[in-house]
């Protein structure tokens, strides 16, 4: 939603920039549109020419952007596999194209109708006598400044939203899964249960845990029922009590089970913090055991020990011989949840994900893992292999899609804003011209000259900074929700959009202002004496 909402705007400052190209143009065109009203021609029929040419400029641009859909579709799908996830099938929708088709053309008209009914209500006589143009009056000065001052806080929203964006993806990216990437490779197996019963499941993983760790390039491996980041949601949540303790009034115990082979956290590099690992002791003749994390001792034994106490669960009752670190399961952007590891030899399952830490780019053993597999049980398929690095570079996917779209229609706002205010101004300034003149030959110099058209560049990009800041701070709070270790009202990105803002409206006003300074004085004068459809009698005499 808050992409859909920063392409909106982005629409609306496109709209915004057409209709002052329109406003502008019709200045050359203000005698030509006043014959057919002089000759008994309707408002809506003056009107008609500059609709037309609103919605040809539109119907254009919707091709063009078309055209770049499709490429930019074409390279995306072109990626290397891994590194962009979930481009498989992706494709150029009807529904959506109609309905961009539909808003594109609707909002191109609206804003074509703009200066079109501006142009048809203005006084024929002036229109017929006057070669000023149509948007030299100051009703259409005003709406010129009007749009811009709608492009700047458009702009603004855009800006400070990317900001907020920005942080929480970098902050997102220092945060520790609680585990080693590097060098890890995972095999994705589902044993059929029609084949595999209980006590076949844990030989064959048995057997292949036992064949990858003397495999070349392997230091070490192991297997777990779910991976992190990647299985979310595939082990469960399930209720458990602690044996001879009440559990809290305010909440019923849930924890997500793991099953983990021995030696699953020494590959994977997860911290011991007390207690031992589960390993080859934790066998299905004897005392049943398990491990819990870190968020799960603080929060049930913040005032002792786990170690040794009974822990009951769906899965039966086994005793805590470990408590390991914290690892984000479901996400970097979620806080670690209470977590309950199991040996599997104790409690088999037909589905786990083999892992193995190389001591080399982990892709150069992944036909060693489908390899061993096949050794053990030729009919077995693998449903995934991924390295951890792709893993977690698809958890952090959808925050960075967005954050690098929200920063790119930013970008383009804060462009097409600076467009708008050097037009406005371009157009300001050939409208001024025998006024700028003037003050010349008076004995006004260029410096100050170029400080009065930059002065009513920074009070345009002002008010439309006071109106962004404003509708930025109303629509922040619907980006709490995408955040992660920052707030939406963020002071650092509302402060840093506003400079960048104001220095932007800065530089697209150097251009224009330092153009008045070419103006020729006596060039000026003349045309300010020399009035089109005046007599030559009156031209002598002013002369």
């Amino acid at each position: 939603m808050v992409l859909m909402g920063a392409v909106g705007f982005l629409l609306l400052i496109v709209c915004a920039n057409m209709a002052n190209l329109l406003l502008a143009r019709l200045s050359s065109r203000r005698r030509e549109m006043a014959v057919p009203g002089a000759l008994g021609a309707s408002r809506w029929e003056v009107a008609k020419p500059i609709v037309a040419e609103s919605l040809l400029l539109s119907l254009a641009g919707g091709v063009f952007g078309l055209l770049a859909a499709f490429g930019g579709l074409r390279l995306l799908s072109s990626l290397p596999e891994g590194q962009l996830p979930r481009m498989d099938g992706l494709s150029l929708d009807g529904g959506v194209l109609l309905f961009t088709t539909v808003i594109s053309i609707g909002v191109a008209l609206a804003f074509g109708l703009l200066p079109a009914l501006h142009a048809s209500r203005q006084d024929l006589r002036d229109n017929m006598q006057e070669s000023s143009g149509t948007t030299g009056s100051p009703y259409a000065r005003g709406l010129l400044s009007g749009l811009v001052v709608i492009e700047v806080a458009l702009a603004l929203v855009l800006l400070v939203g990317a900001g907020p964006m920005t942080r929480s993806f970098s902050k997102l990216l220092l945060v520790s899964p609680g585990f080693d990437s590097t060098n890890l490779i995972a095999a994705r197996v589902l044993l059929p249960s029609t084949k595999y019963q209980r006590a076949t499941q844990v030989r064959f993983y048995e057997d292949v845990i036992e064949r990858m760790r003397r495999a070349p390039g392997v230091v070490n491996a192991s297997a777990v029922s779910a991976m992190p980041l990647h299985d979310v949601g595939a082990a469960g949540a399930l209720p458990f009590n602690v044996e001879g303790q009440q559990p809290p009034a305010t909440e019923d115990p849930l924890a997500d089970v793991r099953i983990v082979a021995p030696g699953y956290f020494e590959p994977m590099k997860i911290k011991l913090l007390e207690g031992r690992f589960l390993d080859e002791r934790d066998a299905e003749v004897g005392p049943r055991t398990s491990a819990i994390d870190e968020t799960m001792a603080r929060r049930y034994f913040p005032d002792r020990s786990p170690l040794g106490l009974i822990i009951q669960n769906p899965h039966g009752k086994s005793q805590v011989v470990g408590v390991v670190g914290d690892v984000h399961n479901q996400g970097l952007d979620r806080d670690p949840k209470k977590q309950v590891y199991l040996p599997t030899k104790q409690s088999p399952t037909a589905g786990m994900a083999v892992v193995a830490r190389t001591n080399q780019d982990p892709m150069t053993v992944a036909n060693t893992i489908q390899r061993v597999i096949w050794d053990v049980d030729p009919g077995q398929p693998i449903y995934e292999l991924s390295t951890m690095d792709q893993i977690l570079a698809r958890a952090v996917f959808l925050p960075r899609l967005s954050t690098t779209l929200l920063a790119l229609f930013a970008l383009a706002a804060l462009l097409l804003a600076a467009l708008g205010i050097y037009g406005v101004l371009s157009y300001s300034v050939s409208q001024r011209t025998r006024g700028i003149g003037l003050r010349m030959a008076l004995g006004a110099s260029g410096g100050n000259t170029v400080a009065l058209v930059v002065k009513s560049s920074v009070m345009l990009v002002a008010i439309g900074g006071v109106v962004g800041l404003v509708a930025a701070t109303l629509l922040a709070r619907s980006m709490q929700g995408i955040l992660y270790g920052v707030g939406p009202f963020d002071i650092p990105s509302f402060a840093l959009a506003a400079t960048t803002l104001m220095m932007t409206g800065v530089a697209a006003s150097v251009l224009p202002a330092l153009r008045t300074t070419r103006v020729d004085p006596m060039i000026a004068l003349r045309e300010q004496c020399v009035r089109p459809g005046s007599r030559p009698r009156l031209r002598a005499r002013s002369v």
